[in-house]
């Protein structure tokens, strides 16, 4: 399926859908308001370290991602996620051996400041929350989620000073 986007009423989201073809998994990648699924307890957070991530996360639930499957993931410091190793560059080059979501891909620095926090979340109030929102704004696609892995760079300062706060949600379903 190609990647669907629809802008939302909402100005802080702009939503993106990807499904991969003959398959039950779906990616689903929108932004969303900052109190939507807030960071806190039972939260695992990545110390400050310039260019630094998180250890190997074994995920509860494997994640299909592009044709690959994978059971861990590393919640990078400098705006994103990888399947099968740490990853350090603040600009790290794309190449068809390594699967990165990258929603916000720059220098960002910890230590200067802010939380990057993750965990994977199979309550039913975030499910119900993250399956409510997803079929909102996307009504033709059949969805329920069963696993929700979240990862928030929350007030991480750039490396040069100033700040950013987003977060990532992977539903599976």
């Amino acid at each position: 399926m190609q990647p669907e986007a629809r802008a939302s009423p909402e100005p802080f989201c702009e939503l993106v859908s990807l499904a991969e073809p003959e398959s039950s998994f779906s990616l689903i990648l929108f932004l969303v308001p900052t109190n939507f699924l807030t960071s806190g307890a039972g939260d695992r957070v990545n110390p400050p370290a310039e260019d630094g991530s998180s250890d190997v996360i074994f995920l509860q639930q494997p994640f299909k991602y592009f044709g690959r499957t994978y059971n861990q993931i590393f919640v990078n410091n400098n705006g994103y996620l990888t399947f099968t190793e740490p990853l350090s560059a603040y600009n790290p080059t794309l190449d068809s051996a390594r699967d990165i979501v990258a929603p916000l891909w720059t220098r960002l620095d910890n230590r200067r400041g802010g939380t990057v926090s993750y965990r994977e979340d199979t309550s039913n109030a975030v499910l119900a929350q993250v399956t409510a929102a997803v079929n909102q704004y996307f009504p033709n696609i059949p969805f329920a989620a069963t696993s929700a892995f979240v990862a928030t760079w929350d007030s991480v300062a750039y490396h040069n000073g100033g700040g950013v706060r987003f977060t990532v949600i992977f539903d599976y379903q």
